[in-house]
Order: structure tokens, then sequence, then C-alpha cells
């Protein structure tokens, strides 16, 4: 008898946190076990299958228009980024529309069809980045692209980074090189600023005022071959239309030399007025990768599966307690409910798995301790 009450002093002294908690993740420890030992073997099989990236990343300084006001459009350019307002527009020629010009449908599409040749494990590898994505179209190929290229902005300094992140280390330095090519020749032939446009305009101006001197200098010609005694002549009208044509080629002759100098002026202007991309670092091949990160995953698989395995033991705890399974089968028998075909037969489907957690959880109290 002392042996039994002193059983029953020790269990009522039991706090409820034991009772509640420990007891019943004690009661399933087996299945802990085998829900913590499975999940961490498919996440270990999940992290041997998935491949290893690698990312190439670039730094360009920031470049400034021709202007005065560079400085301050460079500034206007970065708060329109971080979307203060429109009242002043970045300078056509700052590098603030460097990341516009990368993420458009021209570079992005030269990329695609651009082809790469590198090395990787030893083997040669040649294909082109749309054929990499392996995207049914050409929209879903530009999407996937710039979800594997990210471009930065640092809002103080205005130094931009551009990366590009594959499975490949040669093929990521690659792509972000091509992008900087990309860039430069975009810069250089198609990009079309206000000191270009008027040195084109200037150039196609002088080219028509050539053309318009040899024709007067030949009309010229040809009247003074024609009226050889012109300048001995009494005849009013003969002179006035030598000096008419004589007037026209000395105005034709200073436009002509006004559009030189202006030319002359404009070459420069438009010279300067190139945005140069300046590349700090140009991108390397990287010989860390990026992601995955095989141990974060594994750690968080632990976590998880001892979380679901917490909340599972103190379900079945609840539900060997409280009795839900003759519950439910009483809700069923009740002629004050009705209930129509679902319904009772998700019941029916509800008591019956119940009954299945009851089994396991009186086959489990048999096994453990």
């Amino acid at each position: 008898m002392e042996k039994i009450q002193l059983k029953k002093n020790s269990e009522s002294a039991a706090s409820p946190f034991f009772q509640s908690v420990l007891l019943p993740l004690l009661r399933y420890k087996k299945m802990t076990y085998t829900i913590v030992t499975v999940t961490l073997m498919v996440t270990l099989v999940y992290c041997l299958l998935i491949p290893n990236w690698y990312t190439s990343t670039a730094t360009i300084l920031p470049t400034a228009g021709g202007s005065g006001l560079s400085g301050l459009s460079t500034f206007a350019g970065s708060l329109a980024e971080l979307g203060l307002g429109t009242m002043m527009q970045a300078d056509e020629n700052s590098s603030a529309l460097f990341p516009k010009i990368l993420k458009s449908r021209l570079i992005s599409e030269k990329l695609l069809d651009h082809k790469f040749d590198f090395k990787f494990d030893g083997q040669n590898k040649s294909m082109t980045l749309d054929e990499y994505l392996g995207a049914d179209n050409r929209d879903k190929a530009i999407k996937k692209l710039n979800k594997l290229v990210t471009i930065d902005v640092d809002k103080t300094t205005g130094v931009l980074r551009l990366s590009a992140m594959t499975e490949y280390p040669e093929l990521s330095a690659l792509v972000v090189h091509t992008y900087l090519d990309e860039l430069n020749d975009y810069n250089m032939y198609t990009r079309k600023s206000k000191a270009q446009e008027n040195k084109s305009f200037i150039n196609n101006r002088l080219l028509e005022t050539k053309l318009e001197l040899l024709s007067a200098e030949e009309n010229l010609k040809l009247f003074q071959n024609k009226n050889r005694n012109y300048l001995s002549s009494s005849d009013p009208a003969l002179r006035q239309e030598h000096l008419r044509l004589q007037r026209t080629v000395t105005i034709k002759e200073t436009i002509m030399l006004q559009l030189t100098k202006q030319f002359e002026l404009a070459r420069v202007e438009a010279a300067k007025d190139i945005p140069i991309v300046r590349v700090i670092d140009k991108g390397s091949v990287p010989i860390m990768k990026t992601k995955p990160s095989r141990t974060v995953y594994m750690f968080m698989a632990l976590l998880g599966s001892l979380f679901v395995s917490v909340i599972l033991s103190l379900w079945f705890e609840i539900v060997n307690k409280r009795g839900i399974s003759s519950q439910l089968n009483s809700l069923l028998a009740s002629p004050e409910i009705e209930m129509n075909k679902f319904e009772e037969k998700l019941i029916q489907t509800t008591s019956h798995t119940v009954n299945r957690i009851k089994g396991t959880i009186e086959k489990t109290d048999r096994t453990s301790v």
C-alpha cells in the first residue's frame, strides 16, 4: 500500500506542463524520430540534386552628362528612381539611364541571341542564353533573363552594380561582359543626345550648302563664258545679272564658312557628350557558389520537422483524451441535426480517420516507455 500511495503522490505532484506537454512528447517520441529522420533524408537528397549557382558582378561608376547642371541632373535621376517627383528629369547622357538601357528589350534580345563559349568541369560548352533558359517564346525568355540579371544602384554614390547568376561560373562572367559591351555600343552608335542631333543637323545642312555653292559657282561660270564682255558691256541688265550671280556665290561661301566652323564645334561637343561606361570591376569568374546554402536547408528542415512533430504529438494527445471519434458518431446519430450526403460523408471520413489515429496511439503507447 505504501508503494501505491507513493506512486499516487508522485503522479499528483507532476506539474501541468509535464502532463500536457512533456508527457505527450515522450509518448510519441518514435513518431518524432521518424518524422525528423524522413524529413532530413528527403532534404539531403534534394540538396544533392539541386545545382550550384554562381554570380559575377561588375561595378560601374556614375557618369554625368556634358552640361554644367550634370551633377544636379544626376541627383534628379536618383530622385526619379526613388519615385520622389518628376520636377527635374535625369540628364539624358548620365548613367542614371543605364539600368533602363540594360533592361531594355533591345539589349535583352541581343543577349539572348549571343553565342557563349566556355568551359565547365573540363568540358567545352557552347550555347546561347535562349538555349540555356529553354523558354517557349521570346517574352518568357526575357522574363527569365531579367530574373538572372540584377541591377542595383547606390542612391548615395550612384555606383551601379550589374550581376548575373547562372549554373556555370564562366557563363556568369561572360554574360556580365557582354552586357557591358552592349551598353558601350549602344552609347556609341545608337543613343542620340542633343549634341549628336545638332551635329547631324549641321552636317546635313553643310552638305546641302556645298551643293548650293557648287550650283551657284557653275551658274556664274556659265554666265561668264557666255558673256565674255560683261565687264565692258553697257547693258545694265547684263551687269545686274552678273552682280546677282556673284552675290549668290558670296552668300553661299559665307554660309559654308560658318557651317564649317559650327560643325567642328558640334563634333567636339558630340564627342564630349557620349556617356563613357567607366567600369571598376568588369566581373571576374566566380569561384564560390552563391546558392544553395545546403547547411541552412538542413537546419530549417530539422526545425520544421521538430515543430510538426510537437504539434502532432499534442494533437494526438487531445484526440485521445477527448474522445473526438465518439463525439462525431453521436453527432451523426443525433435526430436533432439534419445533414446532407456530403456533410455525412465528411463526418464519417473524419471519424474513421480519428479511429485510425487512436489505434496508432494505442499501439505507440504499448511500444513506448
